[in-house]
């Protein structure tokens, strides 16, 4: 029976696969007869480690020869196993993790409820059941006034489109709609809190303030456990997190409406709660007011220059033409003038589905899919003139910018939005200069200072940046404690790969580099007519791998090129191996299928330890 359980499973698994490959209807049927495979896989692995751990400790045991190499290879499987699975030093994984958020578990029933009735059925011809996103919030009901869809929770964008596409006709679509538009938190917490089903967990992003407070109780459901979430979840919204920055740029201010979350005390920053990433790069780019590289003019550069050359020697030739063409291909005003302009053009906005829906039972005509845009709004000849104008002054600021150009003329929110992503989009400064430097390292050597002179700004920069990342890990409350991304740079599991298991990678290969060059001094002994066109083949794909081979054979005319050593491997890899390759693909092809065959009917049970049998 224990032979035959393995058999059963084999054979059942793989003609399910093979079935539903090729026939569409049962494919949800291969989709779980995969999940099994991978489960099964899993209890494989560990099987094969306890295996080899008990192989191990017999060797060891028994003191066989070379039982050290096993103990050798127990601890590094031990100490990479632990660091691998327990996640151990690794940073909290981006993808698992909700970065800005604090989370307490409260089971879905403490959530309100809405409900719409339905005009057209929930349940789809071929059976196939509500999507799995929301099963766990969304009942079907049916009673004497017909079916009705109770949703409980809030309902977020990626369950609004689950739900749209589980049946494509506009009467389901636009009830949807209505269901999704019902399903929101109060106005005051939109944004804010969040219910993720699949973990039972309330979610609040920020500062939990007093009004949030009331406002989420009078939201969820009253009861004792309801109580204990919202007061847990305040106190992990209010925690404070502080870090002494070494040092502050002088232009980082903290805007008025986040000196509530934010405190600053010399160089000491305070913040309460977790820090989303979108509040991380405020505080690390935007802030910190640093100046955004514009066109440079002809006497900055000259000035740019003179200071280079005077931090030490002369720039030669070739890094002059470096630093013209680095200047060169700076922005200018046309590029912002196109960006506001593109932005002023208004794309079509699709209809709702409640909207065609409307117009179908209105009228006979096919409706218009989207709505038509608003007339075009582009810069008018004074605010082209403020933005020229803009860029032959440096000393005018991207503020001073924006009012002068709502004060000439039309601007829609859609400009402003893209002038703001203008200037964000531009590198800063230091950033500028640092790809000055390496630009003109590229064309000859710059001295110490020249470096300084270059690179000081940049490395201001990126030692802030790097402590509010620090302080951003700092409040991050972690949800899962193994959640950490094991391969990081700087973790233990990262360390162990880098510096032990690619150097001794390395090293077999470099060994075997040897016995492969042995094997081929044997192989190519020309004792036949196969053996010579091998050895000749050989000869010629060495030659033509290297610098050597095109040397040799550079001298024949172009006529004549096809006999160069370079074309003649090129032909020889591409026709002659490619065949090679195709047969002995299509060889290993059969022998997969014949072999799959005979283990999937029981003809082949090599793999239960022994084939005999």
């Amino acid at each position: 029976m224990k032979r035959l359980i393995p058999l059963l499973i084999t054979a059942l698994g793989g003609f399910v696969l093979i079935v539903s490959f090729f026939i569409p209807s049962l494919q949800r049927a291969g989709e779980e007869a995969a999940i099994w495979f991978d489960i099964l896989a899993a209890i494989a692995f560990i099987l094969g480690g306890a295996n080899l751990f008990r192989l191990q400790l017999q060797r060891i045991s028994d003191r066989e020869p070379g039982w050290g190499y096993a103990g050798i290879t127990l601890i590094c499987f031990v100490a990479t196993l632990l660091t691998g699975l327990l996640k151990i030093g690794a940073p909290p994984e981006a993808g698992v993790e909700a970065y800005g958020k604090s989370t307490v578990r409260l089971p879905v029933s403490s959530l309100p409820t809405f409900r719409i009735p339905l005009t057209v059925p929930a349940t789809r011809g071929d059976g196939e059941p509500l999507p799995r996103s929301v099963r766990q919030q969304l009942i079907l009901t049916t009673g004497a006034e017909g079916e009705s869809l109770t949703f409980t929770g809030w309902m977020d964008e990626e369950q609004k489109k689950d739900l749209i596409e589980y049946q494509d006709t506009i009467a389901w679509r636009c009830q949807i709609e209505q269901l999704a538009a019902r399903a929101v938190p109060p106005p005051s917490l939109v944004g804010k809190v969040s219910y993720n089903a699949g973990h039972g967990t309330l979610a609040f992003a920020g500062m939990m303030t007093d009004d949030d407070r009331t406002t989420l109780q009078q939201t969820l459901r009253s009861s004792a456990e309801v109580t204990r979430a919202i007061d847990q979840l305040e106190a992990a919204s209010r925690r404070v997190t502080s870090k002494t920055m070494s040092h502050i740029p002088s232009g980082f201010v903290i805007p008025d409406e986040m000196k509530p979350v934010i405190q600053r005390s010399g160089n000491t920053l305070s913040v309460q709660g977790p820090i989303s990433t979108a509040l991380r790069d405020q505080l690390a780019m935007v802030w910190v007011h640093a100046p955004r590289a514009r066109p440079t003019l002809l006497h900055q550069r000259a000035e740019l220059l003179a200071e280079i050359e005077r931090a030490g020697s002369s720039l030669n030739p070739l890094q002059r033409t470096a630093f013209d063409h680095y200047f060169a291909a700076d922005w200018t005003a046309d590029a912002l003038i196109q960006a506001l302009n593109t932005a002023g053009i208004s794309e079509p906005t699709p209809k709702t589905a409640c909207q065609l829906l409307e117009e179908m039972q209105t009228s006979d005509k096919e409706p218009e899919l989207t709505l038509p845009p608003p007339p075009p709004v582009v810069l008018n000849d004074a605010q082209v003139g403020m933005v020229r104008t803009f860029i032959a002054h440096p000393e005018m600021s991207w503020n001073e910018l924006r009012q002068q150009l709502v004060a000439a003329g039309d601007l829609i929110p859609p400009q402003l939005a893209a002038l703001q992503a203008f200037e964000l989009q531009l590198p800063t400064l230091a950033d500028h200069r640092k790809g000055l430097c390496f630009r003109l390292l590229e064309a000859g050597p710059l001295s110490m200072a020249q470096k300084t002179l270059l690179l000081q700004g940049a490395r201001s920069q990126f030692a802030w940046r790097k402590q509010v990342g620090e302080l951003f890990l700092a409040a991050h409350q972690v949800k899962f404690p193994w959640s950490g991304n094991y391969s990081s740079p700087d973790t233990p599991f990262w360390w162990l790969y880098e510096y032990v298991f690619q150097p001794l990678l390395t090293t077999t290969f470099a060994l075997l580099a040897f016995y492969v060059a042995s094997a081929a001094f044997r192989a190519f002994r020309a004792k036949n007519i196969e053996a010579i066109l091998l050895l000749g083949t050989a000869f010629i794909i060495l030659l033509g791998r290297t610098s050597a081979g095109p040397a040799l054979t550079s001298w024949i005319p172009d006529r004549f090129a096809a006999f160069r050593m370079d074309q003649m491997t090129a032909y020889i890899m591409s026709i002659f191996n490619t065949a090679g390759n195709r047969a002995i693909m299509i060889g290993i092809a059969l022998g997969t299928v014949s072999t799959s065959l005979k283990v999937l009917l029981g003809i082949d049970r090599s793999y239960l330890g022994q084939g005999d049998d």
